[in-house]
C-alpha cells in the first residue's frame, strides 16, 4: 500500500539517535514536542535515506523535504509506541536488512561504505529498520479495516481515475467488469493512503513544532538537551531555547 510504501522508503530516516542525556553541541534543525532533531541527523538522512532531489530541486530545497519527512516519521514512530503494536522479529528485519542492501548496491554503491559515510553503525542501521518495520505494521493494523473497498468505491475509481489515465497514455479503455478486481484494489490502497494523510495531519497539527534556520547556539550554561529524531525523551529542565523562525 502506499502510506507502506512511503515508511519503507524512509528506512533510513531514523539515523542513529543520541538518547543519552549529555549536553552535546549540535545545530538544531527543528523540535518536535520539546525534542530536537539535529542538523546531523538531517545529513546522514540526506546521505543514505531513499530520498533523492528531484529535478530541478535546490539543495535547501531537498534538505526542507528530508526535515519535513523526519517530522512526519518522529511523530508517527511515538504515535505507534502509544499503541504497542507487536515488534518485527528477527528474521522481518533480516530480510528488510538484505533488501536495504540490496537497493544499495542497484545503486552501485556499497552498503557498509554509505553506513559509514553516513556515521552509521550496522546495529544503529537495524534499530532504524525494527522501528520501521513497527510504524509499517501499525499503519496496517490500524488503517486497512478501514479502507475496505465497496463497489462504489470501485467504480468510482474507474471512472475517476483509471478511465482519464488510459485515456491520456492513447490507450483502450476495458469494461469495468474486466478490472474490477483492480479498482477494488487501487480504491482499496486510495483510501488507505488519504487515511493515513488524514491522521498524518492531525499529528502535526496537534505537536508543537519549530523550525531552526540558524544555528542555535548552545553555552555550557545552558541545561541539557536531548538530541533525537526518533524516540520522546524528556529534556532536563532548563532555559527555554529561542523561538524558533515560523
Amino acid at each position: 500500500m502506499p502510506g507502506v510504501k512511503r515508511v519503507i522508503g524512509l528506512i533510513f530516516l531514523a539515523g542513529a539517535a543520541t538518547l543519552a542525556l549529555t549536553e552535546t553541541v549540535d545545530r538544531i534543525a527543528a523540535t518536535v514536542n520539546d525534542v530536537a532533531i539535529p542538523e546531523s541527523e538531517v545529513r546522514k538522512a540526506m546521505v543514505t535515506s531513499a530520498l533523492s532531489p528531484e529535478a530541478g530541486e535546490t539543495p535547501e530545497a531537498f534538505r526542507s523535504r528530508v526535515l519535513d519527512a523526519l517530522i512526519d516519521q518522529h511523530l508517527e514512530y511515538e504515535d505507534a509506541q502509544r499503541f504497542g503494536p507487536a515488534p518485527p522479529d528477527a528474521n522481518e528485519i533480516a530480510a528488510a536488512m538484505r533488501r536495504l542492501e540490496e537497493r544499495l548496491r542497484a545503486e552501485g554503491k556499497d552498503p557498509d561504505a554509505e553506513f559509514v559515510r553516513a556515521g552509521l553503525t550496522r546495529e544503529e542501521v537495524r534499530a532504524s529498520i525494527e522501528r520501521q518495520l513497527l510504524i509499517q505494521r501499525y499503519l496496517r493494523e490500524r488503517f486497512t479495516p478501514v479502507a475496505l473497498a465497496d463497489e462504489e468505491r470501485a467504480r468510482e475509481e474507474y471512472e475517476k481515475h483509471f478511465v482519464p489515465e488510459r485515456r491520456a497514455a492513447a490507450l483502450p479503455v476495458p469494461p469495468f467488469e474486466a478490472v474490477a478486481d483492480e479498482m477494488r484494489k487501487r480504491a482499496q490502497d486510495r483510501a488507505f493512503e488519504e487515511e493515513v494523510e488524514k491522521w498524518r495531519r492531525e499529528l502535526r497539527q496537534k505537536a508543537r513544532i519549530g523550525l531552526f534556520r540558524i544555528p542555535v547556539p548552545l553555552s555550557s550554561g545552558r541545561g541539557r538537551v536531548v538530541l533525537s529524531s526518533i524516540s520522546r525523551v524528556t529534556p532536563t529542565p532548563g532555559p527555554v531555547l529561542p523561538t524558533p523562525t515560523p
